[in-house]
């Protein structure tokens, strides 16, 4: 075993107490998405953390959406062919403030409850420890960057698409991507995702009243349902779904309704079929079937999907070295249909691990527990990874 590696695995040893404080801290300074302050006091927080490791700082400030905080190292020694690497992650959560009461984080057993603590706090602690590991060891090989996003549970919609192309500008030039996701229960590595998109189309008619006069009128809502019909049959489970999830119009029971709008929850399991997806609904918009009926889309959140691309696959092969040499179960790599900001890597050639985080389960429900024990092995694992590039 190299040196320096069992120099950070003891660093990592004698500090796994205070794995569990970081824990506590962001798990208890919660930051649902919708709450831009929140992850405001959440970034600076993060800020604080890795100025004291001596990393560069910058955090990404949006009017609607919470911040992108970004930090990288600065080595002296790095070789123009030694690539950045980098590890991504997310702040936000999905529930309000409040919700888990005046103390969130709640140990029962080998178990810790609270908002985000599996999905992904507890990702957001292993990537910091990493980073202090290295740091422990001298380590200057490569660059290493993190970023860490404030309205991921929300695709990005909060900052227009913003932070997504933020990763995107952080990841270019990298070796490789590590995303601390939340963990799989048997260590599983993600190596495929499928993407998505929340597409809203408005629909405008003409309004009349529907006793008197209906053939003066033009129903929006109408004209939506022969489209939703059309746009519901053409999914294809596993390769191009179309869920039209959410729908409100008209006025009243008596009045031919001149507006109506739905939104669309898209995912596909590459991203040709994103745009076969938007060419389909584009040419649905433009030929509308009720005379008197107008239509216009626009998208509210994206993800691209995550690809299995050229060098993925040593990647993987690298990180599953890894746990061999740590006596770990060794990881087999699958594909899930949840989106996440490592799509935004594989898009622009970078290759990507997803799904290095904590372990537990229950995402996103008040049930939601981590299992703290695998925050020091987690954290070796890509110790490792990292030191073996």
């Amino acid at each position: 075993m190299d040196h320096r590696m069992e120099l950070a695995f003891a660093y990592l040893e004698k500090n796994e107490h205070g794995m569990m404080e970081l824990l506590k801290n962001l798990v208890s300074i919660e930051g649902p998405s919708s709450d831009r302050e929140a992850i405001e006091r959440l970034a600076a927080h993060l800020d604080t953390y890795c100025d004291a490791l001596g990393m560069e700082r910058q955090i990404h400030h949006f009017e609607k959406a919470g911040p992108t905080f970004a930090a990288w190292t600065t080595p002296q020694t790095t070789s123009p062919e030694k690539k950045p690497i980098l590890l991504l992650g997310h702040m936000d959560t999905v529930h309000p403030v409040g919700k888990f009461g005046d103390d969130p984080f709640i140990v029962k057993g080998d178990r810790v409850y609270g908002p985000g603590v599996y999905d992904m706090k507890g990702g957001d602690v292993i990537a910091l420890f990493v980073l202090r590991a290295l740091n422990a060891v001298g380590y200057e090989d490569r660059q290493i960057k993190l970023v860490l996003t404030g309205d991921e549970e929300v695709a990005h919609a909060f900052s227009y698409g913003e932070a997504g192309k933020l990763v995107e500008q952080y990841a270019s030039g990298c070796e490789a991507a590590f995303n601390l996701e939340s963990g799989g229960a048997n260590g599983e590595v993600t190596v495929r995702r499928q993407g998505g998109a929340i597409i809203r189309i408005k629909v405008t008619g003409k309004a009349a009243h529907a006793g008197k006069d209906p053939q003066k009128g033009a129903s929006a809502i109408l004209q939506a349902a022969r489209m939703i019909t059309e746009i519901e049959i053409r999914s294809k489970f596993g390769y191009l779904t179309f869920n039209c999830g959410r729908i409100s119009g008209g006025s009243g029971a008596n009045v031919i309704p001149d507006s109506c709008e739905f939104s669309i929850g898209l995912r596909y399991a590459a991203n040709a079929q994103y745009e076969e997806a938007i060419a389909f609904l584009r040419d649905l918009c433009e030929h509308v079937t009720v005379p008197g009926t107008s239509c216009t889309m626009e998208q509210n959140g994206y993800y691209p999907a995550m690809e299995m691309i050229d060098g993925a696959g040593d990647l993987l092969s690298l990180y599953q070295k890894s746990c061999r040499l740590l006596g770990e179960p060794i990881p087999q790599g699958i594909q899930q249909g949840g989106c996440s900001d490592s799509a935004f890597a594989t898009r622009i050639g970078i290759p990507a691990l997803c799904s290095l985080g904590i372990q537990g389960g229950e995402a996103h429900s008040v049930d939601e527990y981590a299992i703290p024990s695998s925050l020091l092995v987690q954290c070796k694992k890509l110790v490792a990874t990292i030191l073996s590039m």
